[in-house]
């Protein structure tokens, strides 16, 4: 009779860990969600010009399909569950804490797209353009591109997805980000700045 009892206890006891293992998981995967996009990271003053852009842009849903890639998508590692996890909580941890400097003084965030290679990830873009290598409806120089890019995956050469695609899933993003009055040729000197060279502002 006591073998029995224990060995419901110990099965109730583990079907209550069990749920709420799945209930923990499920809510972790809803919060996961629920701020990854940009009607979550645009609540944040700093980051407004950023989801206005995204909106306008093919990967914010402005293509036939209607397909909308998250700000996590791009802006978080996809390597492996737990290293965007670790990501996530870091990054979201960097933007609490920065946000409120923001109002007093405003990121010099065109300096900072010569820095976007340490926060457009890779494996966030090939998540969804995972057969690009194979692609067969490319331009000769999207074909010439894309062949350096995965030849230089082999050897090691650290190009990059924004490397050539600058302002990819922001439209107009340097005009946003650039005080009234600014010249195009200001403009124009900015994004040749930031761009490798015999590279152009490309489409994605």
């Amino acid at each position: 009779m006591k073998t029995l009892k224990w060995s419901l206890i110990g099965f109730g006891a583990v079907a209550v860990l069990v749920v709420v293992m799945a209930g923990s998981w499920s809510l972790t995967e809803r919060v996961i969600q629920a701020t990854s996009d940009e009607t979550f990271c645009g609540l944040c003053h700093s980051m407004r010009p950023f989801a206005e852009t995204h909106a306008l842009d093919v990967h914010g849903g402005r293509n036939p399909g209607g397909v909308s890639a998250d700000c996590a998508d791009c802006h978080l590692p996809h390597d492996s569950p737990w290293v965007y996890l670790v990501a996530k909580t870091e990054t979201g941890i960097k933007d609490l804490l920065a946000e409120p400097v923001a109002f007093f003084r405003e990121p010099d965030w065109i300096g900072r797209l010569s820095q976007r290679e340490s926060y457009v990830y890779d494996s966030g873009c090939l998540t969804c353009h995972k057969h690009l290598e194979r692609a067969i409806d490319q331009t000769p120089a999207a074909i010439f591109g894309h062949q350096t890019y995965f030849a230089g995956l082999e050897t090691g050469t650290g190009m990059q997805c924004v490397t050539c695609h600058i302002h990819v899933g922001h439209r107009d993003l340097l005009a946003r980000l650039s005080p009234p009055g600014t010249t195009d040729a200001g403009a124009a000197e900015v994004r040749e700045s930031t761009a490798p060279a015999g590279a152009e502002e490309s489409k994605p």
